[in-house]
């Protein structure tokens, strides 16, 4: 292939990320919304209930992140609802959905290994964002998606669940912080 030819699909590939990381927010409304839910996690980890309820009761706050995500997505001015042709937000979708084949190692946890669950989902959480990196060109999923996964199992095996779901609400609470000052730069770069 010639060199302006890669040159350029290299341009037009950059304008699809750009495209999605306008409509998308660079994913700041789902980071948002995991804020909240892994919020309920550590407030379950509090509760005096068996071992087992606990986790059942972390898997069923996953179903908060759609709702949540959009409400954040109104408040952020996202479109993630919107159906599009740009191959790079069909990408994002596929590297979330690879996060279900994860869960299904937490599932395994849930029944034979209940004391290590909540530690295999924050890690799994953890290990899915690191492909947005390159999507939303953000260094901050990268460094948030090693950190949280090696935090989870260094926290969770010294100090247990509870400082776990804290040290993961700490870590959502920075990558939405520094998506937030991102996408502020961006706008006013466009502007």
């Amino acid at each position: 292939m010639e060199t302006s030819r890669i040159e350029e699909l290299k341009i037009s590939y950059e304008e699809l990320k750009k495209d999605a990381q306008r409509m998308q927010k660079k994913g700041l409304p789902f980071m948002m919304a995991s804020v909240i839910i892994w919020s309920m996690i550590f407030g379950i980890q509090f509760l005096n209930i068996a071992m087992v309820k606990r986790n059942l009761l972390t898997f069923t706050c996953s179903v908060l992140l759609m709702p949540l995500a959009y409400a954040f997505s109104k408040l952020v001015k996202a479109d993630i609802l919107k159906k599009s042709n740009n191959p790079v937000n069909k990408l994002g979708f596929l590297f979330t959905m690879n996060q279900m084949l994860y869960i299904l190692i937490v599932m395994w946890a849930y029944s034979r290994n209940p004391e290590s669950m909540l530690m295999l989902y924050a890690m799994v959480f953890g290990a899915h964002l690191l492909p947005f990196g390159m999507i939303y060109d953000s260094r901050a999923y990268y460094v948030t998606s090693v950190t949280e996964t090696i935090g989870a199992m260094i926290i969770n095996l010294m100090w247990g669940s509870r400082f776990t779901t804290l040290f993961m609400i700490i870590m959502q609470i920075i990558i939405s912080i520094s998506l937030f000052t991102d996408i502020r730069k961006a706008d006013k770069v466009e502007s």
